[in-house]
């Protein structure tokens, strides 16, 4: 077996975590296959632009070709629309960036598959790649994809409908995904939820504690609490926000620790700054995976309220490292987390829940033993990526030979 993945998110020097669980899966998958190549795209920025606004000099960071994990990573710049009322469109501008690329590679490296990750613009593009070239295709449908850039206008619609229509297989995150593709489809299109699971291994032999808060520089008299995700109102930060300002108040001892894309990190400063909190508040952004697994490792709690969600692999890694979770009850989000037996799960941009259950959580020893020994079985059982890719395997296959006996 020979595939071609799409997907502009994929672990790079400008981004190191960018979807990291799927760089993991493909990297377990590409043990069992016989290749396995990379493309993922990057905007075309003429370099003469980048004197203007020095931040976009990040998209030149990583070479064009690599070789990692098995995997060779190809990473060519596209014709790009800033937007989401772009992303329909470009799919298409995508796939045509594409075309001379994909069509060398199908047929020196002899492709048997095409697959996106993200449906779009990413699904958009490999669906007509696949076509131009008669190969079998499929996307995996992740979230923000399917809930925001699918229905934002008609364009986008149009497209995520078509490209729905021609995929021989659609992976998606959870089952409310799973869902809402049939929803959107004019047909009864070929719709599997697939967990992919996560590698534990980043969090096995870790250091103590206390080597840990050394390390991190943080005091080891305080308690934490631990948010991991974009800064964006999207991810519940402001309700956050509110409920850490009561927590702060009750415990003098506990603080708050921000890891994520520093979207709209002056507006949230604003809000700590006029409840007074400011001080008691750490920003860390963007940090390389590894040290997502210490700030893990020294927390009391993980809180996620998310607006909306495909399956947040944050919550699936708290829950497989012993992390307590309080999380919005949207999305895949209750397909892992059970109220009160892996966790706690809280109505969407409801402070006064989400108070009550950060409290819940920080003060019931029982409860919090009870959902640590819970969310681990749950995930050694089920969300193991390493036998899940086994699973992801025999479904790639039994899709390339169905294409086979029809043509």
């Amino acid at each position: 077996m020979r595939i071609l993945v799409i997907s502009q998110m994929f672990p790079c020097k400008r981004h190191p975590t960018s979807a990291i669980f799927f760089a993991n899966l493909l990297k377990e998958l590409a043990t069992k296959v016989d290749g396995l190549i990379v493309v993922t795209p990057r905007p075309y920025i003429p370099k003469i632009l980048i004197k203007i606004k020095k931040e976009w000099a990040k998209w030149y960071l990583d070479s064009m070709i690599s070789k990692e994990d098995g995997m060779e990573i190809i990473r060519p710049y596209v014709f790009s629309l800033r937007g989401v009322q772009y992303e329909g469109i470009n799919g298409i501008l995508m796939q045509l960036s594409l075309f001379n690329l994909c069509k060398k590679l199908i047929n020196d490296k002899n492709i048997e598959m095409i697959l996106g990750y993200n449906m779009i613009p990413e699904g958009i593009a490999a669906v007509g790649l696949a076509k131009m070239f008669k190969l079998p295709v499929g996307f995996w449908a992740i979230g923000s994809d399917v809930n925001n850039f699918a229905k934002y206008n008609r364009i986008n619609y149009f497209f995520v409908r078509k490209c729905i229509k021609e995929s021989n297989i659609i992976l998606t995150e959870s089952k409310d995904l799973e869902n809402k593709i049939k929803q959107l489809s004019t047909k009864n299109p070929n719709v599997k939820t697939f967990y992919k699971g996560i590698d534990v291994s980043n969090f096995q032999y870790l250091p103590s504690k206390d080597a840990l808060l050394k390390r991190l520089y943080l005091n080891p008299e305080k308690r934490y609490i631990l948010f991991v995700g974009r800064l964006i109102h999207d991810k519940g930060i402001y309700e956050l926000a509110e409920t850490f300002n009561i927590i702060a108040r009750k415990y003098s001892d506990i603080d708050l620790i921000l890891i994520g894309e520093e979207i709209e990190k002056e507006k949230i400063v604003n809000k700590f700054r006029n409840y007074g909190q400011l001080d008691r508040v750490h920003f860390k952004g963007i940090i390389p995976y590894k040290e997502v697994a210490y700030y893990m490792g020294i927390s009391e709690l993980l809180v996620l309220p998310t607006w909306a969600e495909g399956l947040p692999n944050v919550v699936m890694e708290a829950m497989a490292i012993g992390l307590p979770v309080v999380a919005t009850d949207v999305g895949g989000i209750p397909e892992v987390l059970e109220n009160r037996m892996t966790g706690l799960s809280v109505p969407v941009k409801n402070v006064e829940k989400l108070t009550e259950a950060v409290i819940k959580m920080i003060e019931d020893k029982d409860l919090r033993e009870n959902c640590i020994k819970n969310a681990k079985k749950l995930m050694h059982d089920k969300f193991n990526v390493k036998t899940n890719v086994l699973q992801l395997y025999s479904l790639l296959q039994e899709v390339i030979n169905n294409h086979s006996h029809q043509h």
